[in-house]
């Protein structure tokens, strides 16, 4: 299983932008094969703050998805309303264990 959690900082004037394209790229990625989960979280406290929280059956999965037409769409919007770079952790998974995880849809 893969784990990716990443963080995205977002100019205030784009988020409403940025907001738009991340949750039409993830409605898409849900239907992926191998995707597991793929949240999109926002900051309550900094609303240009945004975390995608990102699990996959495997690196292939993961590598699939990073060439889908939907991603490279939300790739050029990312890139254009980002304030600054953001940053991404890799993880596996302690708990539950890899068999237990359900997939969300």
């Amino acid at each position: 299983m893969y784990i990716f959690q990443v963080h995205h900082y977002i100019k205030p004037d784009q988020v409403e932008t940025y907001k738009a394209s991340v949750l039409e790229n993830a409605r898409k990625t849900v239907l992926e094969p191998g995707v597991i989960r793929f949240d999109v979280f926002q900051d309550s406290a900094d609303p240009t703050h945004f975390s995608l929280f990102e699990v996959y059956q495997d690196l292939a999965a993961r590598d699939a998805h990073l060439t889908t037409e939907h991603f490279l769409m939300w790739k050029d919007v990312y890139l254009a309303t980002q304030a600054r770079k953001g940053n991404g952790d890799e993880f596996i998974a302690l708990f539950p264990e890899e068999g237990d995880w359900k997939k969300t849809n």
